[in-house]
């Protein structure tokens, strides 16, 4: 071997190293520089965010007094101080009340602004676009404050030039690709080297196969270099090795095999010429409740197909399968031990055996079903109110204003069937929002437990009648404690309540209580309603889902929340439980760990 192969092998593989090195680092740099702008936006509108947060808790204050206005910009003046934030509040009818920038009242109406709508209508609310008062390209951040009622009080909204965003992102990107240059030189020695040593062993196993080629078969060829090239060493000098190590190559390839099939999800075996299971994987065991190992029989087969699965179907399909030249598929239904929906797929692999698979599709018709019933209670519980809106409008038209106190009753008829869908709407909405976070997890605190009830006792209070005495439980345990978000855990507690004096007794109290059980935390709302029979206590978590649909209209009850209940809990890794007899009244419980899950 000459010195001319050796370089002429060395460039072949070199360049390749080198292109790989620098694609890496161009990819690198432009991923980073990508990523780069993503984050400091991201950056950007959090900390907008949280401004507007603390903020709004600052002006909060002066809001719901009769304070002047220029106390407001005196305020947001300081809060801003020696920052490029801009700071303004908007009052509920888009009037600006305090600008850090412009003067307030030279300032148009803000309802038309894309985050001033978002924060009235989610809460809070970004935009990123050119500002009216200053031409310049912003990125905002709005915070809606409300009131003890739910009404909005004003709009905090904390704003910062994009042009600062773009400053960061360049400083980041020089830095990179610096740092890639840096890169790419020292991968492109490294791979001048790896490529060196990659040569010489690629030239020894060229010479002793060679010398194999000239019969010189006792010669070995060292085992040494890279692992790749050693196991090409290795492999070549035991081509004369005997039928033993072929045997272990074929055992190898049943183990990765098997290991293929233990990893499907969906049940797979192998069917014989005599219906019989030749192998199946841990899906397939589990389905048809097989032992871990196959019976030991002498046979390599587990045993006869309808014989394992006792379904005649299976068996009468795969004696079908066995004969087809080609996939075949289908769909059974198996009863024992539970009815199941499985789909069926044979494909023929030679010497008078087919690979079955079978597909659990029970829980995705199952869902499909559920899906189907949610689009029809929706479309009747929306169609219900714009029904008697309909037709108190219509009525109305025809008949005219003539008779003023008629008129009147048309047009509460038609308020009150908007307002039921308004109500049916915000419902839908809370619980697509609840669901959200219970799939992305939630951000929690401590939250104190007593001040808790107490606050959403009294506000409940005050919406129902002095009939509904709603009261806390005596030997309620006191001081708790929860990591929770309060928000979710408010509402949730408020539905319990609302639920409650729905159906309560006049006679009898409804009782909040929260205590600790089996390491969470336990709130519950017992009342003495007329309790909830025994075939609807399965269901009464589901939306839409009503005892007595007439009686639930009558009260303003929408059908979700119970189901926003049972979210609520979920999002905080608990569940919720019901105890209710007829007669009797009924007891609600959310159970909550006491020590937060990760996620």
């Amino acid at each position: 071997m000459s010195v001319t192969n050796r370089t002429k092998l060395f460039y072949w593989i070199y360049p390749p190293y080198l292109a790989t090195a620098l694609v890496c680092a161009l990819a690198f740099t432009a991923f980073t520089s990508s990523r780069a702008s993503d984050f400091f936006f991201e950056l950007t509108s959090l900390e907008l965010h949280e401004t507007a947060k603390l903020a709004a808790n600052a002006f909060e204050p002066l809001l719901s007094s009769d304070s002047p206005k220029e106390s407001l910009g005196a305020l947001a003046s300081a809060l801003t101080n020696n920052t490029q934030i801009r700071l303004t509040v908007i009052d509920p009818d888009g009037l600006v009340l305090a600008d850090t920038v412009a003067d307030p009242s030279a300032m148009d109406l803000h309802l038309d602004r894309d985050e001033i709508r978002r924060a009235f209508s989610r809460g809070s609310g970004s935009a990123v676009r050119t500002s009216v008062s200053t031409g310049i390209t912003t990125t905002y951040e709005a915070v809606a404050l409300r009131r003890a009622d739910g009404s909005p009080l004003a709009i905090v909204r904390a704003s910062m030039p994009f042009s600062i965003h773009g400053t960061r992102k360049n400083e980041l990107a020089l830095h990179v690709f610096l740092f890639g240059l840096v890169i790419l030189a020292l991968v492109s020695i490294i791979a001048g080297l790896l490529a060196h040593r990659l040569v010489q062993p690629i030239l020894r196993i060229h010479s002793g196969a060679r010398g194999f080629a000239q019969g010189r078969l006792k010669d070995k060829i060292p085992e040494t270099g890279p692992r790749e090239v050693a196991s090409l060493a290795a492999m070549m000098n035991k081509m004369a090795e005997d039928l033993d190590s072929r045997i272990r190559i074929v055992a190898s390839q049943q183990a990765e095999l098997a290991s293929i099939l233990n990893g499907i999800p969906e049940a797979v075996a192998v069917i014989g010429p005599a219906l019989d299971v030749l192998a199946c994987n841990p899906a397939f065991r589990k389905m048809f409740q097989l032992p871990a190992l196959p019976p030991e029989t002498g046979s390599p087969s587990w045993g006869a197909l309808i014989a394992l699965t006792r379904s005649a179907e299976l068996s009468d399909f795969m004696a079908a399968a066995l004969h087809a030249e080609g996939p075949l598929e289908a769909g059974i239904t198996r009863y024992a031990p539970e009815a199941r929906q499985l789909r069926l797929i044979s494909s023929p692999m030679g010497q008078g055996k087919s690979v079955l698979v079978i597909s659990d599709l029970t829980h995705l018709n199952r869902l499909e079903t559920v899906r189907r019933d949610f689009t029809t209670n929706v479309s009747h519980e929306l169609r219900t109110p714009i029904t008697s809106i309909k037709a108190a409008l219509e009525t109305l038209q025809d008949s005219g204003f003539d008779d003023a106190e008629r008129a009147r009753n048309f047009l509460t008829m038609a308020l009150r069937g908007t307002g039921r869908l308004e109500a049916i709407l915000s419902d839908l909405f809370s619980l697509a929002r609840i669901e959200e976070d219970e799939s992305h997890g939630i951000e929690t605190e401590a939250v104190d437990m007593d001040a808790l009830i107490d606050g959403v006792v009294g506000e409940v209070r005050s919406a129902v009648p002095d009939s509904v005495v709603i009261e806390r439980d005596p030997d309620c345990e006191s001081g708790l404690v929860v990591p929770a978000h309060p928000g979710l855990l408010r509402q949730a507690l408020s539905n319990l309540l609302e639920n409650a004096s729905k159906y309560a007794s006049s006679g009898g109290p409804i009782a909040v209580s929260v205590y600790a059980e089996d390491g969470n935390a336990v709130l519950s709302v017992a009342d003495k309603g007329p309790g909830i029979p025994a075939r609807d206590r399965e269901r009464i978590f589901e939306r839409f889902y009503r005892i007595d649909r007439a009686r639930s209209r009558d009260t303003g009850g929408t059908g979700l929340g119970l189901a926003i209940v049972k979210h609520i809990a979920r999002a905080h890794s608990g569940f919720v439980t019901l105890d209710s007899e007829e007669g009797s009244g009924s007891i609600f419980r959310i159970h909550i760990p006491l020590v937060r899950l990760q996620r």
